[in-house]
This record gives C-alpha cells, sequence and structure tokens, in this order.
C-alpha cells in the first residue's frame, strides 16, 4: 500500500496577503516558487481559504460532540492518522506518523506500526506507544457512544499495544483477527494532554495551548463564529506543506458560499449540486468545480417491529412499486444527471469490493406489488386501492427530514409511485434533529426516508443492521393495527424511552434504528469481522448485503452527490467520500503560478 501523506517543516508569517484580482489565496512576505514539476511551479507558500457552515466547539474527533464532518476536517491535518481514506475509498498509510504498518502474524493476529524518525508533538513530547495505548483504553470506553462508523470492534479485539525502545515502533495483538485493523488509531490523540485535562475536556473550547499538533499543521487563530487558521507546524519532522495557511471561514448557507466563492473571499468549498453552481462556475474565470460522491447513502427505512411494514409480504410489495432509477431522476437527478442508485449498503460506489445486489429492484413492477399485497391478505377495491378483508384501506406514513428541496421530491415520488400500487401514503416531516434523536431510534414510524453513513470499513456498519435500539413495542390507545394473518401488535414505541443525540451530531443514523435482527447476518458480520482475506471478506460482506436486500428492513436509494468548487489556481485537491472530504491530503495543496492555469471542461452539475 502506498505512503501517500506528506507534512510541513517550516511556519510562514501568519499575515494573510491577497495576490490580487480580489482573491483570498495569499502568500508570506518570504514567498518563493518551488522547482517545476512536470513543466508546473507552485508556491512556496500562501493561504487558501475553506468555507464551511460552522466551527468545532469539541476538536477531538472520537467524541460525541466531535465525531462530525466540520471537525474531521480540521484535524485531519493537525492530528496524525495511522491511515487515511483517498478517492474511491482506498486506504493509504500515513508517512508522517508511520514508515510502515505490516502484519506481521496470524496467530495472534500482529501489526506493527514503525513510527517516522522524529515523530513529536508539537510541545515537543515524542509520539510512541504510550499515545497508541491510551487512545485503545479511552475508546474502549467511549466507542459505544460514537458513529456506527467507528470500529468499536477492532478496539475490543486488541488484547494489548506495546511500544519498543527509543520509540520507534508499536506493537497491536489481538486476541482475535480484525479485518479492518486499519481502521484503527486515526485521530491519535496526545495522550500527556488528554490525561491531565480530559479526554473531551482538554479540546472543548478554544484552548490552543491543549491543541499541540502531530500533523503537517497546527490551529494557530480561533475567532469564534468566524474562522479558523491551520498555519504549518514548524515542529513536523516530515516533507514540508506546500501552503503557509488553510483558513476555515465560516459561511452560513449555500447561496452565501457561492456568492464568496465569486467574489473570491473563499477558494473552496464544497456545496451540493444544481444550477446555480453550474453557472456560477461557467461564468467565472477562476473558478472550476468537480462532481464527487459524499459518505451520504439515502435509504427508504422500514419499521420492522411495526405491524404493517413488519411483514416481509409488504416490504417487498413497496419495494416492487418504488421505481428507483425514475425517483432519483426527479429529485436528485435534477441536480446532476449523474446521479444513479445504489446498489449496496456496505460499499459505496466504485469502493474496492463493492457490487450491485439490487438486481431483483432495478425497476417497477406493480404487478408483482399487487400480488404481494394479495398475499398479505389483502384485496383491491373498485378505486385499485388495496383494502383489508374488512374493507379499512391501506394507509401508511412515511416520515422524513423537512427542509430539503430534494428529499421533498423523494418523498412525492414515492407517494405517487406506492398510489399506482394501491397504497395510499401520507407523508409527515420533522426536523432532522428529532427525526435521528427520538423517531427512530422510538419506532414512532412506518416508512422513514433517512441519511446513513458509508465507511471504507464495512466491519463498522455492522450496528446499523445488528442489535436493535429501542424498547419492545407497548400499546397505546388507537395505535393497534390488525392486519390479516397477523396478531394484532402496536405500531409505535413509547415516546421518550430512547434516543440518539450522537445521530444528531453525526447527521446520520448511528444504530440499527430498524426493528431488525437476523442470527444469519449477525453469525456473517462477526465472521466477516475476523476474515483477513481480502476477497473472501468482500463476498462475505456482499452475502450480508445480499440477505438484506430479501429481507429489505431498508431500500438503499442513492449516494448524496457534491460538487466541489475551488479556484483555478488550487491545485493538488481532491474529494473523499469521506467526513475529512478534500482535507485528507491538504499537505498537498498548492498554489500554481507558472504556467497561468487554464479552466477545463467542470463537472459541477453534469
Amino acid at each position: 500500500m502506498g505512503l501517500k501523506k506528506a507534512g510541513a517543516a517550516a511556519l510562514g508569517a501568519l499575515a494573510l496577503v491577497a495576490l490580487g484580482g480580489g482573491t483570498s489565496l495569499g502568500a508570506s512576505s518570504t514567498t518563493t516558487t518551488l522547482p517545476a514539476e512536470g513543466g508546473v511551479k507552485i508556491l512556496n507558500g500562501g493561504t487558501v481559504t475553506v468555507a464551511v457552515a460552522n466551527l468545532p466547539t469539541e476538536f477531538n474527533p472520537s467524541t460525541p460532540a466531535g465525531s462530525n464532518p466540520v471537525t474531521q476536517m480540521v484535524m485531519e491535518q493537525v492530528w496524525p492518522q495511522a491511515f487515511v481514506t483517498g478517492p474511491g475509498m482506498v486506504v493509504h498509510a500515513y508517512p508522517g506518523l508511520v514508515v510502515s504498518a505490516e502484519l506481521t502474524g496470524l496467530n495472534p493476529q500482529t501489526v506493527v506500526y514503525t513510527l517516522a524518525p522524529g515523530a513529536r508533538w508539537s510541545d515537543g513530547v515524542p509520539i510512541s506507544a504510550a499515545d497508541f495505548a491510551y487512545d485503545w483504553q479511552m475508546l474502549l470506553r467511549l466507542g459505544p457512544r460514537l458513529p456506527a462508523t467507528f470500529p468499536l470492534a477492532g478496539y475490543e479485539d486488541i488484547a494489548s499495544v506495546s511500544g519498543s525502545a527509543h520509540n520507534t515502533a508499536v506493537t497491536v495483538v489481538f486476541s482475535k483477527p480484525y479485518a479492518d485493523w486499519m481502521a484503527l488509531f486515526a485521530n491519535l490523540v496526545p495522550a500527556h494532554v488528554a490525561r491531565h485535562y480530559g479526554w473531551e475536556k482538554a479540546f472543548t473550547g478554544q484552548n490552543l495551548a491543549h491543541l499541540v499538533s502531530g500533523g503537517p499543521f497546527s490551529i494557530t487563530k480561533i475567532v469564534p463564529g468566524r474562522e479558523l487558521v491551520l498555519s504549518r507546524n514548524p515542529l513536523f519532522w516530515g516533507k514540508p506543506a506546500h501552503l503557509d495557511h488553510i483558513v476555515f471561514r465560516v459561511v452560513r448557507t449555500r447561496a452565501a458560499t457561492l456568492r464568496a466563492l465569486a467574489a473570491g473571499s473563499v477558494d473552496l468549498a464544497e456545496v451540493s449540486p444544481g444550477a446555480a453552481v453550474t453557472n456560477l462556475v461557467t461564468e467565472s474565470s477562476d473558478l472550476v468545480a468537480k462532481l464527487s460522491l459524499t459518505e451520504t447513502l439515502w435509504q427508504l427505512v422500514f419499521n420492522c417491529a411495526d405491524a404493517v411494514t413488519g411483514q416481509p409480504d409488504v416490504r417487498e410489495a413497496i419495494a416492487k412499486a418504488v421505481d428507483r432509477p425514475q425517483l432519483v431522476a426527479d429529485s436528485v437527478g435534477l441536480l446532476t444527471a449523474s446521479a444513479r442508485t445504489s446498489g449496496n449498503r456496505l460499499y459505496a460506489a466504485r469502493q474496492p469490493g463493492a457490487q450491485h445486489n439490487d438486481s431483483a429492484y432495478l425497476a417497477a413492477d406493480t404487478s408483482e406489488a399487487d400480488q404481494l399485497l394479495s398475499q398479505a391478505g389483502y384485496v383491491f377495491n373498485t378505486d385499485g386501492i388495496a383494502e383489508t378483508a374488512s374493507g379499512t384501506p391501506l394507509e401508511l406514513e412515511l416520515t422524513g427530514p423537512s427542509g430539503d428541496g430534494t428529499i421533498t421530491a423523494v418523498e412525492n415520488e414515492i407517494q405517487a409511485e406506492l398510489l399506482a400500487a394501491g397504497i395510499e401514503l401520507q407523508v409527515h416531516n420533522v426536523s432532522s434533529a428529532e427525526l435521528l434523536a427520538s423517531v427512530l431510534p422510538q419506532g414512532r414510524y412506518q416508512l422513514a426516508i433517512a441519511p446513513y453513513l458509508e465507511s471504507p470499513f464495512p466491519s463498522t456498519m455492522a450496528q446499523l443492521y445488528t442489535d436493535p435500539v429501542g424498547p419492545a413495542p407497548v400499546a397505546s390507545p388507537g395505535t393497534t393495527t390488525t392486519v390479516p394473518g397477523v396478531a394484532a401488535v402496536p405500531s409505535t414505541y413509547i415516546a421518550g424511552v430512547e434516543t440518539e443525540p450522537g445521530a444528531v451530531v453525526a447527521g446520520a443514523v448511528t444504530r440499527d434504528v430498524l426493528g431488525y435482527d437476523d442470527s444469519v447476518v449477525d453469525e456473517l458480520f462477526a465472521e466477516a469481522q475476523s476474515q483477513l482475506n481480502a476477497p473472501a471478506e468482500a463476498g462475505l460482506y456482499n452475502q450480508i448485503d445480499t440477505l438484506l436486500w430479501q429481507d429489505l428492513p431498508t431500500l438503499p436509494l442513492f449516494q448524496e452527490p457534491a460538487t466541489l468548487v475551488k479556484n483555478v489556481r488550487v491545485v493538488n485537491v481532491s474529494d473523499t467520500s469521506t467526513w475529512a472530504g478534500p482535507m485528507w491530503d491538504g499537505e498537498d495543496w498548492a498554489i500554481q503560478v507558472s504556467p497561468p492555469p487554464m479552466k477545463t471542461k467542470t463537472t459541477a452539475g453534469s
């Protein structure tokens, strides 16, 4: 596996000096150019400003309050990572921390991390096995409170963490095999700071003295609610970063972000695609754009504990009635013609190991949907509406997040498609926070539109489809639904009993909120997590996804797209389908000075 990450060695002046043309690209007073590489010269220094919706309040990403995309973007370049994820969900070792990370034994599984010579925190304390061991101990405690993409299972499988003389290597021995061991020891926390001030408290607020760096950049300035400045870490031992500074500037809305890009007050931003973005880039001589897929997978979610949607035939009928390609075309497809349906829950598009397992649901089949409803005991009245034997229409409720035009279009399309199959659907929208924190984990829904997170490490998604959260269903007046052939089961949980506040911070589902529990799926996840042969591991995860397509606790819809817009002079930028986004290799970012950069065809909305 190639080594990708680089570092920084010299801290430029903090002044943010414009280079002209109204852009925020800047350079220190001692700026020089680097030797041409492939005929291109880049600046040795300068500043790139990134638009973000908010700034971190908790800088430790391995805490409930810090588990969010903006915190990860900032800390990706500040705290060392054992491995990082690049485009296409390809995982790379991080030479800023490790020279090598090798699987040296199988019985027991043993991994040896050889640390980079001179690796130390910005306060001079060496980075050592003590940091790895302390992180392991603390993450075992906090893991159950973190999002599903956190590799708790891997930390639980570690038996010991030890160091060699002179802090040159770290040896990790596992009690049982863990295939996704490269997911471990991301955002390595400075143990000497966290032990003294607290794993969470040490990095809450704006105390720069606690935010010691072990990466290419350090946090040098925070203006609460306005901006945060990363500057090259002068004590970094690796290859210097090209830029002097990366500035995160708060821009609250998409429209304001587009205006800031046009004015040159920000140089780079990730925004949802659409005509406004396409027009901006087309009309600008300074901006280019590229479409990418985010880590967010939108799914139609079924409450398997509900009296109606708990019936496999009903879920399958609904899935057969939904024309996913048409749904995508009429919703997210209006933003970008590149939008596609997702055929896998456990692998993102183009991720190693990914395959489409959705062949049975590539097109709508209303006649098969009607047959499945008949099997479930429903009959159709003269208007084509499915009814119980007593004449009660089959009417379901779909709950989704409010304030999202694309999701509203999805809801409208599903409503129309189900009606064509004889199912009446009422749409009810709540805030995203209410949906994620209480409605889903409490089971107060029948169908829902919900965001899930993709990960380069499929073992971390086991919590989404195993060990369901929420109390057992209980009777409430007026909530019991009678279905032919099915015992009366209440359709709601006790309000207020179960919540998932971490889901709000993560912006996605974090646990099995489906009421879904299958012993075969549980066993396959356990087997896959321990399978060290990569092709065999991928085969197991695709087997799991195939079973999920058969059981249908969810119906995958699409991965949410995003457009990365940047100034044409900012080079070496690539996006990833992770929370790190383009910051995964921010130390490689640079400003091109010659020859003059030329715009090429963009993919802002195509």
